[in-house]
């Protein structure tokens, strides 16, 4: 713009201009354009022919950069550019003969190697065929550039959670199969590399985890439906093959999510179950594109996928919680006539049950924390029904246990005989009291059952805390229900209760919580595995045993480590002390003559000493 900041293209044209001061992308040189070839993943290239005209720039120029103030200019892909080079400008714009193209290609590929994106620069005298979109025939190199993507912190993290989620993540780039295979290793989709990036990346990569576009395409779908639950990453790949690896995948009855930025991607994005565009890609993505990723981040998936399986497992609790409701009201209309009573709760109370039953359980639920133990269960198939045995179980069995016990205090005169206060109250006043007892009782039962059913846990409240939502909406039903009992008079046929009253309901409402954990303790185990969902928990478990393997290894290692440290240390000890016994045996005679020679000087002393006395006297 104006102000010369750098707004519009892709990455990699921003890329470029990055690398130009202010001054003089804000300077306008005159320069018109003649014709244009814009990039594809097919050509590998752009272009574009300008003409410059004004003769203060065409003399700052090369002298053979432009022919009568025209050139064309060529970016794209060194396989592409390089082998069409036949010349090269010096270090002074001198125009030089070209011959390296050997070792120059030997430099792409280490700098591919490091997962650098290598794109070339030529210049051309000839204009551009934009009918055919051909390369020129002769071009001058100009210049190699090395692009760099840099890897987020936290893309490592997010890639590794989702596959352990059961997520196959494959990497679809145009980028070379070198690059490609460098930034899937540092992201964790290929395992390190145990060879020098010179001997070759794709040395001991596991088989067809790294294809090429050539590859793919000269595949057939039977074989490429095959081999594509083996595949990490896709080099050099065109906009095409990604609408056709979803369809693929589609066809192994799995559920595709596809990312993309492009006007490219859009068929791709529109054709995946689930789309994600990027917050920087075109408008065209974005409209193609079911969800909108703002921050570009691989993370923002992950956490998507999180949100997704927490609302997906809300829902299923809040059918069991409805279905178990409905259950208990079938049977007992059901039952009912042929036991001799009818049902208990008149419409307004009805009207109050089915309140309680969606709108205020959905608001319960609706706020259940997100786990992390989520994203290590098995993803959901394609045609799993969305009440899975585990819920049948769950909900037949609580309702046939809340109707039995309903029936059980409908039908019998001691619990009826309970809420007589005393001995001369008539029959109906008793049956006005045990009816909104009962009404109290169904609506507290069945509100204590929401704690079953959100956790398949024995502790009803794991997690509590990080739901505090639940806590005030059943906090909420309760204390409606007491006001409605006092307030509701004639029109919820009710009268207040006593402490004693309101005690044994609460009390008989408890009882479904030790009900569902021994169906919990004792009945789900005996159902086929199929029916429990034990994947979270096993795969937890299988990480902490990965854990726990991998500190016994590093404690074996260190206990060897230490033996060896033991052993290595005996030897230089022994060592020494041979070392020090040889030393004493060849100080040995040493230290004899030297012990010889003081005797005799010492001999020689006395008698020097004798004879001195003797020449005294």
């Amino acid at each position: 713009d104006k102000e010369g900041k750098i707004i519009g293209g892709n990455s990699s044209d921003r890329a470029f201009l990055s690398i130009i001061t202010k001054d003089y992308l804000l300077e306008d040189d005159s320069v018109e354009r003649d014709a244009e070839i814009l990039f594809t993943s097919t050509l590998k290239f752009s272009a574009v022919t300008v003409s410059v005209n004004q003769n203060q720039v065409l003399m700052s120029l090369p002298k053979h950069f432009t022919r009568d103030g025209t050139v064309t200019l060529i970016k794209g892909a060194p396989e592409k550019l390089i082998p069409s080079c036949d010349h090269y400008y010096g270090i002074n714009g001198q125009l030089c003969s070209f011959s390296y193209h050997s070792s120059i290609n030997l430099e792409v590929d280490s700098l591919s190697h490091s997962g650098i994106r290598v794109i070339a620069l030529a210049s051309s005298l000839d204009k551009l065929d934009t009918e055919n979109k051909t390369l020129p025939q002769h071009l001058t190199l100009i210049g190699l550039i090395g692009l760099r993507d840099e890897i987020r912190n936290e893309s490592k993290g997010a890639i590794t959670l989702t596959r352990k989620a059961g997520i196959q993540v494959v990497m679809i780039t145009g980028d070379k199969k070198e690059t490609a295979i460098s930034i899937a290793r540092e992201v964790g989709l290929l395992p390190e590399a145990t060879v020098a990036a010179e001997e070759g990346s794709d040395i001991h990569l596991p088989r067809n985890s790294v294809l090429t576009s050539e590859e793919i395409h000269r595949m057939g779908d039977e074989e490429l439906l095959a081999i594509i639950p083996e595949v990490c990453v896709i080099a050099r790949a065109l906009p095409t093959d990604k609408s056709r690896l979803v369809g693929i995948c589609q066809k192994l009855n799995k559920v595709v999510g596809m990312t993309g930025d492009g006007v490219n991607d859009a068929a791709a994005l529109k054709l995946a179950d689930v789309g994600f565009a990027m917050g920087s890609g075109t408008e065209m993505a974005k409209e193609s594109a079911d969800i909108v990723i703002m921050d570009d981040n691989f993370n923002s998936i992950t956490r998507a996928i999180l949100y997704g399986r927490t609302i997906f497992r809300s829902i299923r609790k809040f059918i069991i919680f409805q279905s178990t409701i409905n259950v208990a009201s079938t049977l007992i209309v059901f039952l009912g006539p042929f036991l001799g009573i009818d049902f208990p709760l008149t419409l307004i109370q009805l009207l109050w049950v089915n309140l309680v039953m969606d709108t205020l359980a959905a608001l319960a639920f609706g706020g259940e924390p997100a786990l992390m133990r989520y994203m290590y269960e098995r993803p959901v198939r394609r045609e799993e029904s969305i009440v899975s045995p585990y819920m049948w179980s769950s909900f037949i069995l609580g309702g046939t246990f809340i109707a039995s016990l309903s029936i059980f205090c409908l039908i019998n005169d001691n619990v009826w005989e309970m809420f007589r206060r005393t001995p001369q109250m008539e029959d109906s006043e008793v049956d006005k009291i045990f009816l909104t007892a009962f009404f109290g009782f169904y609506i507290f039962i069945t509100t204590m059952n929401a704690w079953n059913v959100r956790t398949r846990k024995f502790n009803i409240f794991d997690n509590i805390s990080k739901n505090p939502g639940f806590l005030i909406v059943l906090l909420l039903i309760f204390v409606v229900q007491v006001t409605f009992t006092y307030l509701g008079g004639s029109v919820l046929r009710t009268v207040p209760l006593t402490i004693n009253e309101w005690l044994i309901i609460t009390l008989a409402s408890f009882i479904i919580i030790p009900f569902d954990t021994i169906r919990k303790l004792i009945i789900a185990p005996w159902l086929p595995k199929r029916l429990i969902d034990t994947s979270a928990r096993e795969a937890v478990e299988r990480e902490e045993q990965e854990q726990e393997d991998k500190r016994e290894f590093e404690a074996l290692v260190n206990r060897e480590k230490e033996k060896q440290k033991l052993i290595l240390n005996k030897i230089k000890e022994k060592l020494r002390q041979e070392q020090e016994q040889q030393y004493q045996q060849k100080l040995s005679p040493l230290k004899k003559q030297r012990s010889k020679l003081s005797e005799n000087k010492r001999t020689k002393s006395e008698q020097e000493r004798g004879m001195g006395n003797e020449i005294v006297k």
